[in-house]
């Protein structure tokens, strides 16, 4: 998987250059996962300069595109051994805020799930805006929210 991400690193360099060259810009984020037989599941993002990081403990996920609506809540509550069913829901809230509050970002949006050391698709999802999973994770995470928000107590310094 290493191998993998140093190959496509070199070719995003490449390709990059290349177009940059001819005096327009070019950039690009790549997200590179998987798993050879036998060896443990690897995530690399790489970066349109060639360089790349891999997820660890620290780092337990990548995100690319837009980042200020849907991070903060994965940089909260997602960590290297979030169970998988619990990742996905996440996946899903972190969508969703990013969907509701930037208009330039929308559905359908592809989801695919895949369970170390089975080399198969666990779960492979176009998600739009007739799925009543996602339908119901949007309200549930909004009610939740708002209910959230009104248990807090009133600041001390507000109080009359």
């Amino acid at each position: 998987m290493y191998e993998a991400a140093e190959l496509i690193a070199g070719a995003l360099t490449k390709i990059c250059s290349s177009i940059s060259g001819g005096g327009a810009f070019f950039d690009a984020s790549i997200i590179v996962a998987g798993q050879i037989a036998g060896r443990r599941m690897r995530m690399f993002q790489i970066y349109s300069a060639g360089n790349f990081i891999e997820s660890a403990p620290d780092t337990p996920f990548f995100q690319i595109g837009e980042t200020k609506y849907g991070k903060p809540i994965l940089d909260r509550v997602a960590h290297y051994d979030t169970p998988l069913e619990d990742a996905v829901k996440l996946a899903l809230i972190s969508m969703d805020s990013t969907l509701r509050s930037n208009f330039s970002v929308g559905l359908p949006m592809d989801l695919l799930v895949y369970r170390k050391d089975t080399q198969t698709i666990a779960a492979q999802e176009r998600i739009s805006e007739d799925n009543d999973y996602f339908r119901g994770i949007r309200d549930r995470w909004s009610d939740a929210l708002r209910a959230a928000y009104r248990d807090l107590p009133a600041p001390p310094w507000m109080r009359s």
